[in-house]
């Protein structure tokens, strides 16, 4: 090793960096706030835009918490906010500076708080005992399950709806083609192209509004032109590529009589040269198809360059007439049938 290079790698390891932990489950999120990604071990800590409050030092560890603060596209952070932290979301803050790894601070996500372009994990310590999801069920008319959770044991794949953004004015999203109820989206969510959700206040005919902006979505527009050019690229496409495969059914039809031929019939030779030439007639037609079939993909995969799709969820109003719409009541876990008053407050005995 050089000099320079001597001097560059101590000058590294004399840097601290910030290593996140996070416990989901069985999964593990690992990310770093420094400029570039840490491996330690075979572990990768993936940097991110991340920063903390101060950690305190007193001796009162039950106060002791700590905010987690992730930029608005974090996809981990986006989870943890649809999730509302139905199963324990565990934290490891640690340092790594001169090859040492050090725990400065290790605890639970208790809550989650969008605002503005942040979103921040409110997090305390394993001191806190009514951090865990299950210390703060209550006996309400609603079901406490997050929709699409594990409690809820919907499967989201089966109900999202994919379309495309016709416009989108501040809150009011226009999009298309969508045969449902009015308000069927209410409190559902509507995710864009490129992954990020963003939760839907209502819904209305063909627009949806949402409970706060997404900036990124007016990059996110089809116009008709572009959507009408998506679809016929592309049934241009499946033709071609039926075309293709009914040529190669054809070429190898073709192939099989050839060398089905009897060599020992007397006209043998003649039959040969003419079953040849119906495999060389029937390559041709494939080639062709094959050519035809990449031009067309070509041209599709210029139209589809236009095209976003955003997939739209419908939400749950968590009462059990919401539930049996999901065909979903074994999961119900709310008590739909508490009087909603008090008798010993509101009547005279």
């Amino acid at each position: 090793m050089g000099l320079g290079k001597f001097f560059q790698s101590l000058t590294n390891s004399a840097v601290r960096r910030e290593l996140y932990e996070f416990t989901r489950g069985d999964a593990k999120f690992y990310y770093t706030s420094s400029d570039k990604s840490v491996q330690d071990g075979e572990i990768i800590y993936e940097a991110i835009t991340l920063t903390r409050s101060a950690i305190d030092s007193s001796s009162d560890l039950e106060k002791n918490s700590i905010d987690i603060t992730f930029a608005l596209n974090s996809k981990f952070a986006q989870d943890c906010l649809r999730s509302a932290l139905e199963e324990n979301i565990l934290v490891k803050v640690s340092k790594l500076q001169f090859g040492n790894l050090s725990t400065l601070w290790q605890g639970r996500v208790t809550a989650v708080k969008p605002d503005g372009v942040e979103i921040t994990l409110k997090c305390e310590t394993d001191y806190t005992s009514l951090g865990r999801a299950g210390a703060r069920y209550k006996y309400q008319r609603t079901c406490c399950h997050d929709l699409y959770g594990s409690g809820c044991k919907l499967d989201k794949s089966q109900w999202g709806i994919q379309t495309t953004v016709k416009s989108v004015d501040k809150l009011n999203v226009q999009l298309r083609d969508l045969a449902v109820d009015d308000n069927y989206f209410r409190l559902g969510m509507l995710q864009s192209s490129t992954g990020v959700n963003v939760a839907i206040e209502s819904s209305s005919g063909q627009s949806v509004t949402l409970i706060r902006r997404l900036d990124t979505l007016a990059d996110q527009v089809t116009t008709d032109e572009a959507l009408l050019a998506y679809n016929t690229t592309k049934q241009t496409w499946l033709q071609a590529i039926n075309a293709e495969t009914i040529a190669t059914s054809a070429l190898i039809e073709a192939i099989a009589d050839r060398d089905a031929l009897d060599p020992a019939s007397p006209t043998y030779e003649q039959d040969l040269l003419d079953a040849q030439a119906i495999v060389d007639q029937k390559q041709s037609e494939l080639d062709n198809a094959h050519q035809q079939t990449q031009d067309a993909q070509n041209a599709f995969d210029v139209a589809s360059e236009s095209v976003f799709f955003v997939t739209v969820y419908p939400g749950c109003m968590k009462s059990l007439t919401a539930c049996h719409r999901f065909n979903n009541t074994d999961n119900f876990l709310g008590f739909a049938y508490m009087p909603e008053d008090n008798p010993t407050t509101t009547r005279i005995v």
